[in-house]
């Protein structure tokens, strides 16, 4: 990982390995670092994250209304903005912020260290880089993404409302019950699952991405670029084929 450019998959090994003997030992998690982490990775994105979901629910809710007011169901929207928004768009709307802010971050932040030798010094002096460094990122990404979710959906089924009760004349108490009504804890599980296999997906490229700058600063840039386009990648596979796992 210092001299020589690491593999995924062999990070993906000592990383998993390293936050297994991290979490059977908390004594020995750096907790302060794992808060800090936490608000650089996740805290930052929740205003960013809370607009876009607000936003979206809102369209999302218009286009429904449209069509269905055509065939006189739209009492059911609420019940439809739940299923979509939660399963669906929120999960990954979230993912792919988090890919264009927090990955690009970390990406570049562990390409200047390799570059700066930093880390080299940390492996000189005997640190043992995964626990120390990628560690609390890694439980960064995966307690703030889905976290950060959980806050989308919420901010999302508001912005349903702010179409359903002016346009629709429904009441917070029958917006809630219409949004319920039929709805499955299953879905908060599905948007739950699906976040932490997206922050498991983007934050082990940011690391490949970052640890394996080498040349300058150019590379930093290129690296930072690839793990973006391919942190929306593979969130977009991903989903897709959970969907389809899901829906099979």
């Amino acid at each position: 990982m210092i001299a020589t450019k690491i593999s995924y998959f062999r990070l993906v090994v000592e990383l998993l390995e390293s936050t297994v003997r991290t979490l059977l030992r908390p004594s020995s998690v750096a907790f302060d670092n794992i808060v800090v982490q936490m608000r650089s990775i996740g805290v930052g994105a929740i205003p960013t994250a809370s607009l876009i979901a607000l936003t979206a629910g809102f369209v999302l809710a218009l286009v429904l209304e449209l069509q269905l007011s055509q065939i006189g169901k739209v009492e059911v929207v609420p019940t439809l903005l739940w299923i979509i928004l939660t399963e669906q768009v929120v999960p990954v709307g979230v993912a792919l912020i988090f890919a264009g802010r927090s990955v690009s971050a970390v990406t570049a932040e562990l390409g200047a260290m390799q570059v700066s030798e930093e880390i080299k010094a940390l492996f000189t002096m005997g640190i043992d880089v995964v626990p120390y460094l990628l560690v609390p990122r890694f439980l960064g990404f995966q307690i703030m993404l889905p976290i950060v979710t959980l806050v989308g959906i919420y901010a999302a089924l508001l912005g349903g409302w702010l179409l359903c009760g002016p346009v629709l004349k429904m009441s917070v108490e029958d917006y809630i019950y219409y949004v319920f009504d039929g709805a499955s804890f299953w879905s908060v599980m599905i948007a739950l699952i699906k976040s932490a296999l997206f922050a498991f997906l983007v934050a082990t490229i940011a690391f490949y991405k970052g640890l394996n700058v080498r040349n300058g600063s150019r590379e930093i840039s290129d690296a930072t670029t690839q793990s973006v386009v391919g942190a929306v990648i593979i969130v977009t596979i991903a989903n897709a084929v959970v969907t389809s796992f899901q829906l099979a």
